[in-house]
């Protein structure tokens, strides 16, 4: 009896599987078509979809994967607008069956950007009006070339004259395969530099200037190797080799800059990261979420210096209803070091990591926590407008602009185990919060302005443009 029982269990079970297979409906991508690009190579933006020409896909998760190869093809910073879609058509085998043709539709942007700038050295503008001196003007004049022989390679270079010195050369995302699992980048950097940040003081990071020598002279060279084990998952390693010589002013002004008394020093560094990247957009994500992790690990050639650290960065991005959304951010980070030196303790306040309304100051410490949520409504929808006045240039006279209202409130700590009295940031719970309106636009332009209120008491207006966060 019970034998009975469970081949007619058995069976019941087998024919409602068969069922449920049968009863789905299939597409078969016969076709995959690109339009519009004109200079990148059509395996570049077809190796972003999460499906290839020849594949049988259920048709209820179709459009979801379409979807997310949209946003991989806009992810990749290349076009100003990018439409995917599919023809569907019935098969004639089998019912059950359909071919689907996948069309790709681009809008390239312009890909070659000269870079010419001029910087006063000096604290602001009205202090170099005062009094006026054109040797303390430092030139910049280089170009980046972006989609190289449309392959999606980038070249940066950048010459530095006038009271600053130097020049960087950067070679970025050379795939080393057709599906774009492996990548490599390239950097040398060379920097003579008469002003240097060497501490802080009342929060605020302190610059020295010498007219008569540069404080610093440094180069470095590093090598980026790039594993795509997934389309939005990416392991990336580098290798980096510095020299770096100082003036005798910069460690008479702060005897713990580096942690040594040399003059001179050559690094070796080693970095890991970890990405797992969901965001439906990186300009100004949405929804989704975003997960990186790293590891910096750095070592002198006499071995005296050492440091490592570990840090992370955690988005999470939500629609809450209609227009509205919510997104929070996680910075933080853990460091170690056998020396006090004032490079390896920059917490809050340095490269991306910031508090709203904290903007002017910094927080030194070996290790950091930011948490920051944020609440959005987006007041204008992506829209698209033609400029008349530049229909000459057919890259540039089509523009998107999307307006979104904020509210938010930013929370920070840094942990400083060698902490001054006139520096009271640190060891101390760090708040802000205020209001603001972002203006999304095309080429990655981000125009955001914000008004801030922190926890010392001072508010103010800030104004930025924000790069996307890769």
């Amino acid at each position: 009896m019970k034998k009975s029982l469970r081949i007619i269990f058995l069976l019941s079970f087998l024919l409602f599987t068969t069922e449920e297979v049968f009863s789905q409906e299939y597409y078969f991508i016969s076709e995959i078509s690109v339009i519009g690009n004109k200079k990148t190579k059509p395996n570049i933006i077809t190796r972003e979809l999460p499906f290839k020409r020849g594949d049988v896909i259920k048709a209820s998760l179709l459009d979801e994967l379409i979807a997310q190869g949209s946003e991989n093809i806009t992810n990749l910073s290349l076009f100003n607008s990018v439409s995917v879609s599919k023809v569907p058509c019935k098969a004639d085998f089998d019912s059950k069956y359909h071919d689907a043709q996948i069309n790709i539709v681009v809008a390239e942007r312009w890909y070659y950007w000269p870079r010419i700038g001029i910087r006063l050295e000096e604290r602001n503008f009205s202090s170099w009006i005062k009094k006026p001196d054109w040797q303390n003007i430092t030139l910049e004049t280089g170009f980046t070339i972006n989609n190289i022989s449309g392959q999606d390679q980038t070249l940066k270079t950048v010459l530095t004259s006038g009271f600053n010195k130097g020049f960087v050369l950067d070679y970025s995302n050379l795939s080393l395969d057709k599906p774009g699992k492996h990548f490599l980048g390239f950097n040398f950097t060379r920097k003579y530099s008469r002003v240097e940040n060497i501490y802080t003081q009342n929060n605020e990071p302190l610059y020295i200037k010498s007219d008569t020598s540069f404080l610093t002279s440094r180069y470095a060279a590093f090598i980026t190797y790039t594993f795509r084990q997934k389309l939005r998952l990416r392991h990336q390693f580098k290798l980096k080799f510095t020299y770096t010589e100082l003036d005798p002013a910069v460690l008479k002004h702060n005897l713990h800059y580096w942690g040594s008394k040399d003059l001179n020093r050559r690094g070796y560094s080693f970095e890991y990261d970890f990405t797992l990247d969901e965001r439906n957009n990186i300009q100004y994500p949405l929804t989704g979420y975003y997960i990186f992790t790293g590891i910096t690990a750095y070592v002198t050639n006499k071995t005296d210096v050492k440091y490592i650290q570990i840090k992370g960065d955690y988005h999470y991005y939500a629609k809450l209803f209609n227009r509205s959304y919510l997104s929070a951010r996680v910075q933080c980070a853990l460091s170690k070091s056998n020396v006090n030196g004032y490079i390896f303790d920059k917490a809050i306040g340095y490269e991306n990591v910031s508090l709203r309304g904290y903007e002017l100051y910094v927080a030194d410490g070996q290790h950091y926590l930011v948490f920051s949520p944020t609440a959005k409504y987006n007041f204008l929808p992506k829209t698209y407008y033609n400029l008349k006045f530049l229909s000459f240039l057919p890259r540039f006279n089509k523009i998107h602009l999307a307006l979104y209202g904020k509210i938010y409130s930013d929370i920070g700590y840094a942990w400083n185990k060698h902490p001054t009295v006139e520096n009271k940031l640190s060891n101390k719970l760090l708040q802000s919060w205020g209001v603001g309106v972002d203006l999304v636009s095309y080429y990655d332009i981000t125009l955001s302005t914000d008004y801030s209120f922190n926890k010392l008491g001072k508010h103010g207006f800030f104004v930025s443009l924000k790069a996307p966060l890769r």
